[in-house]
């Protein structure tokens, strides 16, 4: 059992007959059939999931891009579950990348009145991903602030073509995920930015499973590399990211990952409730049947570094 959850998502949903067909519409826009994930989060329908499966703390966050109003109105709102039930949440602050000056004034905002216990950002704005040089003061900000940040995929540009039909969580997601981390290591942001310590959901995705493509080609002549970037620079960017388990708790998940960043870079994800109960189980199943038993402590320790503030919340609590 792992006490401390990086990664699920407190998303309320409407509950009146609009809100529920504009939901259902979505959800048929990107793929999904049948049910939606994650419906009808609750903060009493996560403590009872928490507490059924050993888990004394999650970091809530909001998937997918806000705009700057949405960010405030998410951010003060689960500000204040994590307030009163300061032993069992955390707050990762949704950031509106799309506008610069907002996102750094969010950062500002939410660490020194919400006291976040870190960020969370999309893969994507409107097409712009995490190497874009307008996102160069909200990244500095973050690395002045030394907060970490939790990288969740988004739908990327041209999903109607992408996606073959199928949801996004089935293969874009993680696709997704490598392709904003590429950009932002050809763009260096993580050799600027040395207190910038990136989460990434779901196991890195795809990245993990590239990661040596990306070191022997990226310094090719015929590979767009503006900065001029080694194996060696490439290379060290990726071994300074963070995964979390989050439906990739078997082999096929963790060993690349372990290979990519060493177990003392994986942190414990349930990616609940769009998981579902099914996939989280067998997911931590699958965990503990890959990780030996110094693995997994080893993931309660890298998230106790990461967020210490949350982890010494949840140790003086009950649980």
């Amino acid at each position: 059992m792992q006490r401390f959850d990086v990664h699920a998502h407190a998303v309320a949903s409407g509950t009146d007959a609009a809100s529920f067909q504009a939901a259902q519409a979505l959800m048929k826009r990107e793929g999904f059939a049948g049910s939606i994930p994650g419906a009808g989060w609750s903060v009493d329908g996560a403590l009872r999931f928490m507490d059924e499966q050993g888990i004394a703390l999650q970091l809530l966050s909001m998937p997918g891009a806000l705009d700057a109003e949405q960010a405030r109105t998410w951010n003060e709102h689960t500000a204040g579950i994590v307030a009163a039930h300061p032993d069992r949440f955390g707050l990762l602050a949704a950031l509106p990348m799309a506008d610069p000056d907002r996102a750094v004034d969010e950062i500002r905002y939410a660490t020194d009145q919400l006291h976040a216990d870190g960020f969370a950002l999309a893969t994507n704005y409107d097409g712009a991903y995490l190497g874009d040089a307008r996102f160069e003061p909200a990244f500095a900000e973050l690395d002045r602030r030394r907060l970490p940040v939790f990288v969740h995929p988004a739908m990327p540009p041209g999903f109607d073509r992408l996606g073959l039909g199928r949801p996004g969580p089935l293969i874009e997601y993680p696709m997704d995920t490598a392709r904003t981390i590429v950009d932002a290591i050809f763009a260096g942001v993580l050799l600027r930015h040395r207190n910038l310590r990136l989460v990434l959901a779901h196991a890195g995705g795809v990245l993990p499973t590239l990661q040596d493509r990306i070191a022997l080609l990226g310094s090719e002549p015929w590979v767009a590399n503006p900065l001029q970037l080694t194996s060696e620079q490439l290379t060290e960017q990726l071994r300074s990211l963070y995964l979390d388990t989050a439906i990739g708790g078997g082999p096929a998940g963790i060993v690349p990952a372990v290979e990519m960043v060493g177990a003392d870079h994986l942190v414990f994800g349930t990616d609940y409730p769009p998981a579902g109960t099914d996939v989280i189980t067998a997911t931590s199943k699958n965990l503990r049947n890959t990780l030996d038993r110094a693995g997994q402590q080893q993931m309660e320790a890298a998230f106790a570094r990461l967020f210490p503030n949350a982890a010494a919340r949840a140790a003086s609590g009950p649980h």
